[in-house]
């Protein structure tokens, strides 16, 4: 049997559009992403609200510059390296290293999708099994984007500054 994902909209910011997906329909068409925030939430609120810090800020401000992001492979992840850039995360009176990854795609400067991630334990991601499948999938679903805007499934509004793609649009993988 086939998997599917359907795209669905998240928040659009003054320099970059966010979407995720939704997995074979998911509860309630609760997306990656959200499924994501509902988990860490809870148990990972500082590392969370670190991540979400900056969505905005690359949403307001710089636009998804790959500099800002982590390369992994065909995906990307936030945080972006380095300790010291703001906004920094801070855990006991000091900056350190987040260790909550949200893996994404750039798909250009202004549009990003967003999927899920988890708490990196290990020193390679295939060592984790936090993060090790969320990996795999965001490269997996960041293969099949670039595949459906190369056909011409995905299209791009006249300025590029977002995508065009019927509701019911599903990507099968």
């Amino acid at each position: 049997m086939s998997n599917f994902v359907t795209i669905k909209f998240v928040k659009a910011y003054r320099e970059v559009v966010y979407y995720s997906v939704v997995v074979n329909g998911g509860e309630e068409d609760e997306s990656l992403f959200e499924a994501f925030i509902q988990k860490y939430g809870i148990t990972e609120k500082g590392k969370l609200n670190h991540i979400l810090s900056w969505i905005r800020e690359i949403g307001q401000i710089h636009g998804a510059q790959s500099y800002l992001f982590r390369a992994e492979n065909d995906a990307e992840a936030l945080p972006p390296l380095g300790v010291n850039r703001d906004p920094c995360y801070i855990e006991n009176d000091k900056e350190i290293s987040n260790p909550l990854r949200l893996y994404c795609h750039i798909l250009n400067e202004h549009v990003v999708v967003l999927f899920g991630g988890g708490v990196k334990t290990a020193k390679t991601v295939q060592e984790c099994a936090n993060v090790r499948m969320p990996f795999y999938l965001a490269n997996k679903l960041s293969k099949l984007i670039d595949k459906s805007i190369q056909k011409g499934e995905i299209d791009w509004d006249d300025d590029c500054r977002d995508i065009l793609y019927e509701k019911e649009y599903i990507l099968f993988y």
